[in-house]
C-alpha cells in the first residue's frame, strides 16, 4: 500500500522531469536505477559480463 503511493508519487516527479526546452531528462542505470549517464553502469556492466563467463565455463564443463 505505502509501495503504491511512493511510486505514484515518484512517477509524478519523473513526469515533470521529461525533457522540455532547456531541462534535461535524467538518466538511469537500465539494471540497478542508479542515476548514470549510461545506459548501463560500468559496475553492473561488470557484473553482467562476469555472470556470463561463469555461466560459458559451467557449460564448457558438461
Amino acid at each position: 500500500m505505502i509501495e503504491n503511493v511512493l511510486q505514484q508519487q515518484q512517477d509524478k516527479k519523473d513526469k515533470k522531469k521529461v525533457a522540455t526546452g532547456n531541462v534535461r531528462k535524467e538518466h538511469h542505470c537500465s539494471v540497478c536505477g542508479k542515476l548514470n549517464p549510461a545506459t548501463i553502469c560500468h559496475a553492473c556492466e561488470d557484473r553482467i559480463r562476469a555472470e556470463a563467463a561463469e555461466h560459458k565455463r559451467d557449460i564448457e564443463k558438461k
